[in-house]
């Protein structure tokens, strides 16, 4: 049998023998070859999607957009227009999207963007080519709104205040935009800013953009922007401030308590201490109303991280959470507020300064106050950060730190701080980017060991990616405001929990094929090799991987993956319920899978997904089957199902790890949608109901009404029954945006 790693290597040395050479756009053509003007209009415009005001009869049009997928080519059919006026107070949008199909609607929830038909706006206003606010709005006026930044791509968890209509005729539908300066972060001194704009064709299963951003780059990246030129720099605008307080009340049963009412409320406030800088500011927060955490299966011997959802951290995240490379972060907003296990730690107060000082300055300063309870003390987390811009490129570095407080009273023993300094080359195209950093950890007692360090490289074109990541991590550095992965090894013979620094790097190589003919949209080829270390360098685990996947014009797609793990076991390590844990051992293993995808467009769709072969000294078999109901535009329906079926030998022990998800959204209109998750993790051992019912009574401004009942579970898969209510809740939240 030909090994693995020979037949791997040999389809390596066959890709990298094709031509690599790839013609890559000027940068400056972008800004002199797609441009639109913008004028001010004293006109009042009325944002109802019918255009006829007359303004939109004279604003210059921007159209010949460029078709993105399934391949690359310009004049994209159908036709699309876009106009632009401004105001004292906002700036106005409007788009003509022709097209004769019958709209694709998903969804009528907000931010559910790229499934429906829809368009968009990529705002760069200070010229950063990395930076940028994105605005959309589907043809049943549902909004989109997020941030996009050049190191953790595109967030849709932020929204803010702004309005959008459409109307839909036989031939074409239209929308309209209002976007408040007031939310914006820009120049006075600036005349031309980076646009751009995206058509979402979901009904031909295309999407389109003005510009000619190149097929390696996905639509919303800034670098490939055009300008928006002004016929004079928007100035400044007085009163940039938002207050937007609540109040919340609502029954709770925690497990062997009695039925208990509650009361509360806060207020947060968001104002613009210049056009570029943004004060955030909140008391006594509460993030009731906020979607619950999907949970997932994990079948690794290290922690996972899960995504930040409340408001109050989102705003240009990036310039904290973007130090550090994948599951190596020195900040993670996740670890204020909330514990280990998502459990909401009350937040007193909470101020977060973040925006632009210069045009190639960003900072951000952060300090955050959680009260403490009988089993912690509070935590008083501040931050600050500074990035220094050089065209795309940059360095910057951040202060972290985390000092507890039991009754007003500072315990000096008790912090944990950090220092980072980073610093990447991108070149203009973005087709090559480059990074280092360096980062300390320091703590009462420790001085040795408190480093971890890094350096990557990522290079690119139309059929190409490569990627390569090391990272050295030393034993005692520690991210007491941040995530680390793998740092913690979990022994189970002794119950506990040891450190180990190591050495990781983390390559792949993507080959892509996009045929102009046929029914393929896209062959993708996949090389992937993970090798990790011990501090001393010695061997402790190497992951290859081969994957194929095909994705077809019509919108199904599939893929197949062969995977070998070599893994030097440095404690007892148990995956199964029963039975002694594995053994410290080398282990090495092989395992097969695979999936389909069917055309998420139809009423019905579903994807299913299979595993089998080698797990350490034993076998894993896994079936993931997800079906999805939709019934346009006002509801969907989804069940998830996975269950994994782990085989060691004697005496090691057997298991079936189950999960069940099902969600229901119904869209009663864009202002009133009912969502309600039902989640069973026999890993978790977890059931739980969470179901919200959202009515925007007016823009940003809701009553949120959430019911939600949790359940410890035990051995519920092996029919020996045992479920325990953990808690029940039924709880009332009204904030209004002033």
């Amino acid at each position: 049998m030909i090994p693995l790693r020979l037949i791997i290597l040999s389809l390596f040395c066959l890709l990298l023998s094709t031509n690599l050479i790839y013609a890559q756009p000027n940068l400056e053509d972008f800004g002199t070859h797609f441009r639109v003007k913008i004028a001010e209009t004293s006109e009042s415009i009325t944002i109802d999607g019918k255009l006829d005001e007359k303004v939109w009869q004279t604003a210059e049009v921007a159209t010949n957009f460029y078709q993105k997928l399934p391949y690359f080519k310009e004049n994209a059919d159908p036709l699309t227009e876009i106009r632009m006026t401004y105001d004292e107070d906002n700036i106005y949008v409007a788009a003509k999207c022709y097209q004769t199909d019958p709209v694709i609607i998903q969804s009528l929830k907000r931010d559910d963007y790229w499934d429906n038909d829809a368009f968009g706006i990529v705002m760069d206003p200070l010229n950063t080519k990395a930076n940028a606010y994105l605005f959309g709005c589907s043809a049943a006026g549902v909004q989109w709104d997020a941030l996009r930044s050049e190191t953790s791509g595109i967030n849709s968890d932020w929204s803010n205040k702004w309005f959008a209509e459409v109307q839909v005729e036989e031939e074409f539908w239209t929308a309209e935009v209002a976007i408040p300066f007031r939310i914006l972060r820009y120049s006075e001194n600036i005349s031309e800013w980076g646009i751009n704009f995206i058509r979402n064709a979901v009904f031909k299963k295309q999407f389109h953009n003005w510009t000619a951003v190149p097929e390696a780059f996905w639509p919303p990246n800034p670098a490939y922007a055009g300008n928006l030129i002004w016929d004079k720099s928007p100035t400044r605008k007085k009163g940039n401030f938002n207050l937007i307080p609540y109040v919340t009340g609502g029954l709770e049963k925690q497990v062997d308590e009695n039925l208990n009412g509650n009361f509360n409320a806060g207020i947060d406030a968001k104002i613009g201490i210049t056009s570029t800088l943004n004060l955030d500011l909140t008391l006594n927060p509460d993030f009731s109303q906020i979607e619950v955490d999907e949970l997932v299966t994990n079948l690794t011997r290290f922690s996972i991280f899960l995504p930040e959802k409340r408001t109050f951290f989102l705003e240009n995240s990036d310039i904290f959470g973007d130090y550090g490379f994948g599951a190596v972060r020195p900040f993670f907003s996740r670890t204020i507020g909330l514990d280990g296990n998502g459990l909401t730690v009350p937040i007193l107060y909470g101020a977060r300064l973040n925006g632009n000082l210069t045009n190639d300055l960003r900072i951000g300063v952060m300090n955050i106050h959680s009260s403490d309870n009988e089993d912690t003390p509070g935590q008083n987390n501040s931050a600050i950060s500074l990035q220094k811009k050089f065209g795309r490129s940059f360095i910057q570095g951040m202060v972290l730190n985390r000092q507890a407080f039991e009754k007003s009273e500072m315990l000096s023993d008790d912090f944990g701080r950090n220092t980072s300094v980073e610093a990447a080359y991108i070149s203009d195209s973005g087709m090559l980017s480059t990074w280092v950093g360096a980062h300390h950890s320091f703590k009462k007692g420790i001085t040795n060991k408190t480093g971890f360090y890094n350096l990557g490289i990522n290079a690119q074109n139309t059929n190409w990616e490569f990627l390569s990541d090391f990272v050295m991590m030393q034993d005692n550095y520690f991210a007491d405001m941040g995530f680390v992965a793998r740092i913690e090894n979990y022994d189970a013979a002794r119950d506990t929990v040891i450190r180990h620094g190591f050495k990781t790097n983390n390559t792949s190589l993507l080959y892509k094929i996009r045929p102009k003919e046929g029914r393929i949209q896209q062959h993708s080829i996949v090389v992937e090799n993970l090798i990790a270390t011990n501090s001393d360098w010695s061997f402790n685990e190497n992951n290859v991987s081969l994957g194929y996947r095909i994705s077809m014009k019509e919108g199904q797609s599939a893929n197949v993956n062969v995977r070998h793990n070599a893994v030097d076991l440095l404690y007892p390590f148990s995956f199964a319920g029963e039975g002694d844990p594995l053994p410290v051992d080398r282990y090495n293993f092989v395992s097969f899978d695979g999936g389909f995808e069917s055309d998420n467009r139809k009423a019905f769709s579903f994807d299913i997904g299979a595993q089998t072969g080698g797990f350490y000294n034993g076998r894993l078999s896994r079936l993931i089957l997800n079906l999805n109901y939709r019934a346009q535009p006002w509801g969907n329906f989804s069940l998830g199902y996975q269950i994994n079926d782990i085989d060691f030998p004697d005496p090691y022990g057997k298991d079936r790890i189950g999960a069940l998800r099902s969600k229901i959204e119904i869209g009663f209109s864009r202002n009133l949608i009912w969502t309600t998750l039902f989640q069973y993790v026999d890993q978790a051992e977890f059931m739980g109901i969470n179901s919200r019912l959202q009515w925007r009574f007016s823009p940003m401004s809701d009553v949120f009404l959430v019911f939600l009942d949790n359940y410890d579970v035990f051995d519920l898969m092996d029919n020996r029954k045992n479920v325990k209510t953990n808690n029940r809740a039924l709880v009332l939240k009204v904030n209004y945006w002033y």
